[in-house]
C-alpha cells in the first residue's frame, strides 16, 4: 500500500493582509502627481451601531477597496483567491424592514456608468496582480526590478 501524495499549496493571506502589502506598495511606487486612497467599507468587522452611524454620514456600500487618481479615477477590488464579488441581497433593520444591500456586482456598473472611471474595476488577489493592472492602465510607477 502506498501514503497519499503529499501535496503542498500556498497559504491564502487574508484580505487585511493583501490590503496592507497594496497599500506599502502604492505608496512607494506610484509616481506624482498620481494619488490613491483606500475605501475602508467592508472589509473591518463593525459594530452595528458603526454600521448605522457611517451610513448616516454617508458612507456607501459595495465600492472598490482602492481609488486611484490620475487623468480619471482607477478603482481596484482586493479579494482572496476564490472570493467573488458580493451580490445584491435584501437585509432587515433592526426593526425588521427590509432593506436592499446593493453589492459589488450591481455596484460596479454602475459607478463605471458615471464616466469618471478610466476603465471598468479590476478586481485583484495580490500585490503582483494590482501592479500588472496598473501598468496596463498606463499609471505612471516608478521602475521596478
Amino acid at each position: 500500500m502506498t501514503a497519499p501524495r503529499l501535496r503542498l499549496t500556498s497559504p491564502i493571506p487574508c484580505e487585511f493582509d493583501i490590503h496592507e502589502a497594496c497599500a506599502q506598495a502604492l505608496d512607494y511606487l506610484l509616481l506624482p502627481p498620481c494619488q490613491w486612497a483606500c475605501y475602508p467599507a467592508g472589509h473591518i468587522q463593525l459594530t452595528p451601531a458603526q454600521v448605522a452611524r457611517l451610513a448616516r454620514a454617508g458612507l456607501k456600500r459595495a465600492y472598490p477597496d482602492i481609488l486611484i487618481f490620475w487623468q480619471k479615477v482607477w478603482g481596484i477590488e482586493l479579494k482572496r483567491r476564490g472570493e467573488q464579488l458580493s451580490k445584491t441581497r435584501i437585509g432587515r433593520t433592526r426593526r425588521g424592514s427590509p432593506r436592499l444591500l446593493v453589492g459589488q456586482e450591481d455596484m460596479f456598473p454602475r459607478l463605471f456608468a458615471t464616466g469618471a472611471f478610466g476603465a471598468p474595476i479590476a478586481t485583484c488577489h495580490s500585490v503582483d496582480e494590482v501592479l500588472t493592472q496598473l501598468r496596463r492602465w498606463n499609471i505612471p510607477l516608478r521602475p521596478t526590478v
